[in-house]
């Protein structure tokens, strides 16, 4: 191995990629992308949602003047506590409800519909009976509106009821009071509030190392179709060898990664800055706390990933000539990569559960399922160093494999081989056994 010439092959693949504009606008635009989709979330969720104009057609004549009361208290409640929570402002008009209910709707049916009214509330004995209440509205998908009108009537209902018992109206106050449950993670250092943000920012790193696996991954196959459709390979395997040509790339395309990676690290490091850090406060979750572990977690489970699912790339581009033959087996990686994002759930729920601690170290499911492991919670020592091992164990068998079919498939032009003919590919031995007959025919 000529590690001289692995060098120029990395920073050939190296260079031509990083130079390009297509590849710092994307680099710089996705943090800023996600730091201003996290600003106008939290802008908006700090403020109402609009004023929502509501008849209510009560038929008990008991809960209108409660409920316009109750609708206010909130809204004072969450005012001084400042709290993020998204609610419309409420501007009730009590409507009569003497006579034929359904006329009375049919009338409220229509000012919906000529905008006087957004949405109007039926509320009748019978009804109230079974514990149902009737919201009329143009749409139904508000459900935030929709859920808050539904706690202010169980609440003022479960008042009532008290009353009617002859208990005291402010047993119902006890009664509704929440425990609100902190969370404290508990860590070899000690233990730490945990708000969310940080499940947060795990979450994305998770979903952002989950792309670019496949982002770079394609890339190491379109390189190596690419120099065989243009038989660039031809003039370039003429001073390096195909193994060193497969290395080179594969850590030069690697490079590309880890830079982007250093550079989206960089942003998530200075997350402090007053202004953002001004924003993230003023929400329930506050701000995000990204430790240096999690950082060097991520960037190892991607260089780890990373190889193991460039090999495999490698195997599926290097015995054919164009994208249209390469995709048929393409899949077999996609399908590989999405199996561990249909584990993220189960491991959210329970990191430290035996089918998390399985994908943890099944190779093709370890580097991104340990790693959204060692951000949740604390991962024993052994099962991160099981996790690393059986993913180097993985790389090297498939990379052995793919350096076998790519020393040959390299240069095979014209028919698209067989799987047999993979596989004689990989039995092959220059010198001892003949050469595949593909390869005869090129």
């Amino acid at each position: 191995m000529n590690w001289k010439k692995v060098f120029a092959v990395v920073r050939r693949e190296y260079v031509e990629r990083v130079r390009t504009k297509a590849f710092w606008i994307s680099t710089l635009l996705i943090p800023g992308l996600l730091l201003g989709l996290i600003g106008v979330q939290i802008a908006l969720s700090s403020r109402a949602t609009g004023q929502r104009r509501l008849a209510v057609l009560d038929a008990t004549g008991t809960l209108y003047a409660p409920l316009a009361a109750e609708l206010e208290a909130q809204e004072k409640e969450r005012k001084a506590k400042k709290t993020a929570e998204r609610m419309p402002h409420w501007i009730l008009e009590s409507r009569p409800a003497e006579g034929d209910i359904e006329a009375a709707k049919e009338k409220l049916r229509k000012e919906v519909s000529a905008k006087k009214i957004d949405a109007y509330l039926v509320l009748t004995p019978a009804l109230l009976e079974k514990d149902q209440v009737e919201y009329y509205s143009t749409t139904v998908s508000e459900f935030t509106a929709m859920n808050q009108l539904e706690r202010a009537i169980t609440r003022i209902r479960i008042r009532q009821k008290i009353a009617a018992r002859g208990l005291s109206p402010d047993l119902a106050n006890d009664l509704e009071k929440r425990c609100d449950l902190r969370p404290f993670k508990v860590s070899e250092s000690g233990t730490s509030e945990e708000k969310g943000a940080g499940i947060v920012a795990a979450i994305v790193f998770f979903f952002v190392m989950y792309t670019t696996f496949f982002v770079y991954g394609a890339q190491v196959m379109m390189g190596v179709l690419d120099e065989k459709t243009n038989r660039i390979v031809e003039i370039i395997i003429a001073s390096v060898r195909p193994t060193e040509l497969m290395i080179g790339k594969m850590l030069g395309i690697g490079l590309v990664g880890l830079t982007q990676y250093f550079t989206w690290a960089f942003v998530a490091g200075n997350l402090s800055a007053p202004g953002i850090a001004a924003m993230l406060a003023s929400s329930d979750m506050g701000t995000p706390k990204i430790p240096i572990s999690m950082l060097i977690y991520f960037v190892l489970f991607f260089i780890l990933g990373y190889f193991l699912y460039a090999s495999v790339y490698m195997c599926v581009a290097a015995p054919f000539n164009t994208n249209q033959e390469a995709q048929q087996l393409a899949m077999i990686p996609m399908v590989l990569i999405v199996s561990s994002v249909a584990t993220y759930p189960a491991v959210l729920n329970n990191p430290s559960g035996g089918l998390s601690v399985f994908f943890s170290i099944f190779p093709f499911t370890a580097s991104l399922t340990m790693f959204l492991r060692t951000a949740l919670s604390d991962v024993p020592t052994w099962q991160i160093g099981l996790s690393i091992v059986s993913i180097v164990a993985a790389t090297v068998g498939i990379s052995w494999f793919a350096g076998r079919i790519y020393r040959v498939g390299i240069l095979m032009y014209g028919k698209k081989p067989t799987i047999p003919e993979i596989l004689r590919w990989v039995r092959y031995s220059p010198g001892k056994s003949p050469a595949p007959e593909v390869a005869k025919a090129s």
